[in-house]
Order: structure tokens, then C-alpha cells, then sequence
């Protein structure tokens, strides 16, 4: 696929939205090679999805500081006539004061989830509605619309999605400099990262799951059931591999579990070293899923 095209191909709906917006130059430059690498991750079939995601979503800045989070995506559920819809928003918090590559991954990773959650967003029982974010369901009461739960497989949907992230901006990276409209945003990138982005987000828990996330039954699979909105047999297609039932339930809530260490283990003081031999402890048993999973695949 030639890059420049799919570049100049994307620039009008930039600009349109942009304008629609009032999104500030800075944001106009770095949509102009995000918008084209999406394009480009998954593909010209998936162009109007990325579009419309694009289009639908405004971008907040906001000068909120907050120590662990930059930017978040929201979908909230509302009715309009007798039909339920969502509104969503981008909210990029402490804007002045992030750099251009943390800028870059948030927006990324903010919208990657909100492109995997396009299709089959929504999903109706009689007393609950379920609100898809990716792998994940925020669970609502229909009636209120008032909040629930969320679904526990929110950590795998955050290790996907920042490896996801990490792909997107190395194709960022390979644009051509020589382009006008992208050069200084395409060099000042080269300039401030590695040969090879690597993304610090959900950095312990996706070097644990790194064996899993390189193998291509897995990552592929899942790529596609959550582009598509097709996330519901998970659970028995991991089990079905891996020949254990409850593993991929077990994966999950170990997942959860080396986070909220993480987090612990950040915050305290004292007695932090029985907090790592947790970490430890926790990583093995994920470990030892992965690798029941790994070997029983055919295609690696």
C-alpha cells in the first residue's frame, strides 16, 4: 500500500473534521499521519469504520493533571426517541504538559479502543444493557442507565490494545519525511523514539504475556473477533486450546491481580518486598497458562 496515497487520501476528511471540531494545528498535524496509519493497520475494508470512529469522537483538551491518567475514551449510554445510543468523548488531560510521543500513544490507544468497540457496541437484555469496550463490557441497568459493573477482562483488552498501539505508531514511523504535509511530525517522532516504538503502558503485565501476545493463533484471532464485535465465545475457544476449562477465567483474574500489586506495590512504604514475591508468584501462574496455550496451538 502506498503511504502517500492513503495520506493524501485522508486529508480532506481531516480537514473537515478538524474544522467541524476547531481542533488546534497541533492536533490537525498529528491526525494527519494517525487517521492514514489505522487506515493502514487494518486495512482499505475497514477505512469507513476508522472514518466514522474519527468523526464521531470529538477530542477534549483539558488541563487536568492527573499521576496515572493522560487521556480516556468514554462511551456512556443514553436514549434518544425508544432507541438506545452512546455518547462518546476523547479527553486528553494535562495537553500543554505531555510530549509529543506520549501525546501520540495516548490518542492512539484511546482511539484503537474505540475502533474496536465500532461494531456491535451495544448489546440488550431485558434488564441490563451491555456497553462493548474492545474484549469488555460495562454492564448498565437499563431502566436508570445507571452503572453497574465492568467486565474483569479489561486488563487483557489494555495489553491487545497497547501492542496494537505500539504496531500503529511504527507504521507513523516508516512514513516518508520527504512528504510536506507530515515531515516535521514524521521527523520530531524518529527523532524521540527508538528504531522500534515500544510503548511504557501496561509495560509488566504485557512482558508477562509477551509469549502469548507473539503467538499468532492468539493475537490474530482476537484481532479480528474484536474489530468485528464478535467477542462473546472467548472464554471456550481459550479453554478448548489450552484443554482446562476456567483457564481463560483464571488468566483474566490473575491479570487483574499482578495490576492491582502493581499499583499496591507503587504506593507503599513499607514491607514492599512481600508485595514483589506476589508480583513473582502471580506472574508464574500466568506464565504457566501462556505456555499451556502456546504449545497447543498448531500455528505459532
Amino acid at each position: 500500500m502506498n503511504t502517500n496515497l492513503v495520506i493524501q487520501r485522508e486529508k480532506q476528511f481531516i480537514d473537515k473534521i478538524c474544522d467541524l471540531y476547531h481542533y488546534d494545528n497541533n492536533i490537525r498535524h498529528l491526525l494527519y499521519v494517525i487517521i492514514p496509519a489505522f487506515v493502514i493497520k487494518y486495512g482499505i475494508g475497514k477505512e469507513k469504520l476508522i472514518l466514522n470512529t474519527f468523526r464521531e469522537i470529538q477530542i477534549v483538551i483539558s488541563d487536568v493533571k492527573d499521576k496515572y491518567v493522560k487521556a480516556y475514551y468514554s462511551s456512556r449510554p443514553i436514549i434518544e426517541g425508544n432507541e438506545y445510543k452512546t455518547k462518546k468523548v476523547m479527553v486528553l488531560q494535562d495537553y500543554k504538559g505531555t510530549n509529543l510521543v506520549n501525546l501520540i500513544d495516548n490518542l492512539v490507544h484511546e482511539f484503537n479502543h474505540a475502533v474496536n468497540s465500532y461494531v456491535n457496541e451495544i448489546k440488550e437484555t431485558k434488564n441490563y444493557l451491555y456497553l462493548r469496550t474492545g474484549l469488555t463490557y460495562r454492564v448498565y441497568k437499563k431502566d436508570t442507565l445507571a452503572f453497574i459493573k465492568k467486565d474483569p477482562s479489561y486488563m487483557l483488552e489494555e495489553i491487545i490494545n497497547t501492542k496494537q498501539t505500539e504496531e500503529i505508531i511504527n507504521i507513523m514511523k516508516g512514513f516518508d519525511e520527504k512528504n510536506l504535509d507530515i515531515s516535521n511530525t514524521v521527523y520530531a517522532i524518529n527523532r524521540e523514539t527508538s528504531h522500534q516504538y515500544n510503548s511504557n503502558s501496561y509495560y509488566l503485565e504485557g512482558t508477562i504475556c509477551k509469549q502469548i501476545l507473539n503467538n499468532r493463533t492468539f493475537i490474530h484471532t482476537l484481532a479480528t473477533l474484536r474489530i468485528n464485535g464478535e467477542v462473546y465465545n472467548i472464554s471456550k475457544w481459550f479453554d478448548d486450546i489450552t484443554g482446562e476449562e476456567g483457564s481463560y477465567k483464571d488468566l483474566i483474574y490473575l491479570l487483574n491481580e499482578v495490576y492491582n500489586l502493581e499499583i499496591e506495590y507503587a504506593n507503599k512504604k513499607l514491607l514492599k518486598g512481600l508485595i514483589l514475591n506476589k508480583i513473582r508468584e502471580t506472574s508464574k501462574q500466568i506464565m504457566r497458562i501462556v505456555e499451556k496455550f502456546d504449545r497447543n496451538v498448531n500455528f505459532r
